[in-house]
């Protein structure tokens, strides 16, 4: 057995960009996400899952290294971990189980339209599948291929976009109806424990990021609200919540619904809609997101668009359409985006 000394951060860090099997597509402050796939498909693989705890502190020492923000605490390193690990959830790699448990999803192929490539989907790595390093393309969370080899294709399974992205085929406002008259609401009992944020776009400032339309203080408010809380091991719970006067009456868990979309649907309810910015850089536009898009969009926009996220910016996310930009605007604003353009930055 030979044994390999490395001379300093730089060559540490080489040394494990080729273990997980990173090309140059994949700048290192973006490497977050193949070292949580390659965590969880290792640690989950005795058990099929593995506790969110032992994900982050796993993945902790490799992040540091490979981020190059050296001056970072531990904290913010790993609330960086675990912010990655929903958005590798919403783009369909990882699924997060009750009781903070994390397993990889099923590895396939999402067969582009147009004969635009495949997106290489689910937990596993891109080291342990039969796909030449440099032939995957990382756009964030997403990976792309131009075409699946003969030994990826016999290996994984073939979805089409349609079928995987699960876009709803009515809208918005009907959807969110849908969602709020389905679930019966229990009556509420308050404990010690319990430390909510409501959703309030209604009273947040015009156009602000979703993140920052939620709140502690409902005042006399009485109706149906978006609530949540941060349960332990960093996982948040959504619930609808029914008040009078201020206080939760009765309130329900909002299991498998894509909480992003009811976002979007109170957003537009209130008439406060969030904002995109068309920002021309050089030769190219990008469209600037400071708030999440629902799972279904996002799935479909990784279909032909990709996906930037600032190092110095993470909240940031910047998509470039090189196709079906239309297509991608018309999503927007069924959502009720307001879409703003005619901003041009200069990068140096």
């Amino acid at each position: 057995m030979g044994i390999e000394i490395l001379h300093g951060p730089q060559q540490a860090a080489s040394a494990v960009r080729g273990v997980l099997g990173l090309n140059a597509s994949c700048p290192s402050s973006q490497s977050q996400f193949e070292i949580l796939r390659a965590t969880v498909w290792s640690m989950a693989a005795p058990a099929r899952e593995v506790h969110v705890n032992r994900v982050l502190a796993a993945a902790l020492p490799t992040w540091h290294l490979l981020s190059e923000r050296v001056t970072a605490s531990e904290e913010a390193l790993r609330v960086d971990l675990r912010e990655a690990l929903s958005t590798l959830e919403d783009a369909g790699d990882l699924l997060q189980l009750s009781g903070g448990y994390w397993c990889p999803a099923t590895a396939r192929l999402v067969d582009l339209p147009a004969g635009a490539g495949y997106l290489l989907i689910g937990g596993a790595p891109s080291s342990v599948l039969p796909v030449d390093r440099d032939a995957v393309q990382y756009h964030g969370p997403h990976r792309h291929l131009a075409k699946a080899s003969p030994e990826l294709a016999a290996a994984l399974p073939v979805e089409d976009l349609a079928s995987w992205a699960r876009l709803p085929s009515i809208s918005l406002q009907e959807w969110a109806r849908e969602v709020i008259d389905s679930f019966e609401r229990q009556p509420y009992s308050p404990t010690s424990a319990d430390a909510f944020e409501f959703y309030l776009p209604a009273s947040s400032r015009p156009g602000a990021p979703q993140f920052r339309r939620w709140g502690e203080s409902t005042g006399n408010t009485t109706g149906a609200l978006l609530a949540r809380r941060l349960r332990l091991y960093g996982a948040r719970e959504y619930r609808l919540a029914d008040l009078r006067a201020g206080r939760i009456v009765s309130a329900c868990d909002l299991q498998g619904v894509d909480v992003r979309r009811l976002m979007y649907a109170l957003d537009l309810a209130a008439k406060n809609p969030v904002r995109a910015r068309r920002i021309y850089v050089g030769d190219r536009t990008e469209w600037l997101f400071t708030s999440e898009i629902p799972r279904a969009e996002q799935r479909t926009f990784a279909a032909f668009g990709t996906l930037t996220i600032p190092a110095d910016r993470p909240f940031e996310r910047r998509w470039t359409f090189a196709r079906n930009e239309g297509l991608a605007l018309d999503m927007l604003r069924s959502l009720g985006i307001a879409l703003e353009q005619h901003h041009r930055e200069d990068r140096r």
